[in-house]
């Protein structure tokens, strides 16, 4: 019986792209991102497959959707631990994809450190990229990420995103990001504002969307500053 957080939303993804989801503070962004899992009801249709999420199962789910939330938890446990969570594979490529390996080389016992509750051991910037590894480390055809890289600095952003154009190619992204300078590599952008959606790549908002032009600008002329 609520109104909808926004509308107008129409897009058809394929393996190997990588989509933006951006706009003003409680557009509807990290709502949009919930819809994968279906905590947030939708109205229309949203498949994968063909088939509808809403009438998937969370098994089901679970095995299409890899999701990373703006404030994921770690568990106080081995960095190790937190990145496989029991899978038999080495933790050490997905902590390089995330810019992570040499910190937890230089660490005391390495991937055997343990962490603390909730990552109380580490910097913000370092649960972030640790929560990342363990999302990427558990591959599934559709990834949500939202907000992954807020408390990184610019090249070490850089750095991830190029592995995670790669490690892409054979699944879908939506990055969910307030921060536009990436934007322009992404194959599309969703723009959220005033309940309503556009979609378009990030040259096509840049020319029909003022207030994303305005934003995008905004930001690259802050970081050519920095």
């Amino acid at each position: 019986g609520e109104e909808p957080v926004f509308s107008g939303l129409s897009l058809t993804a394929h393996p190997g792209d990588i989509i933006g989801i951006t706009g003003p503070v409680a557009c509807g962004k990290s709502t949009l991102g919930r819809v994968f899992l279906c905590e947030a009801p939708y109205q229309g249709s949203a498949c994968f497959g063909g088939r509808e999420f809403s009438v998937l199962t969370p098994r089901q789910i679970a095995a299409a959707v890899g999701y990373l939330g703006h404030d994921p938890e770690l568990s106080a446990d081995t960095v190790q631990n937190n990145v496989l969570c029991g899978s038999e594979q080495d933790a050490m490529p997905w902590l390089a994809a995330v810019a992570l390996k040499e910190e937890v080389l230089a660490m005391e016992k390495g991937t055997e450190t343990v962490i603390g509750s909730g990552g109380t051991r580490l910097s913000g910037g370092q649960a972030q990229r640790l929560a990342l590894a363990r999302t990427l480390a558990h591959p599934r055809p559709v990834l949500v990420l939202d907000d992954p890289f807020s408390a990184l600095d610019r090249s070490t952003e850089d750095a991830i995103f190029a592995e995670l154009q790669a490690y892409a190619r054979d699944k879908v992204v939506f990055l969910i990001s307030h921060r536009l300078y990436l934007f322009p590599e992404l194959d599309r952008v969703i723009w959220l504002e005033n309940g309503e959606a556009k979609v378009g790549t990030h040259e096509e908002l840049v020319g029909n969307t003022p207030d994303y032009a305005a934003q995008f600008d905004a930001q690259r002329e802050e970081n050519s500053h920095e």
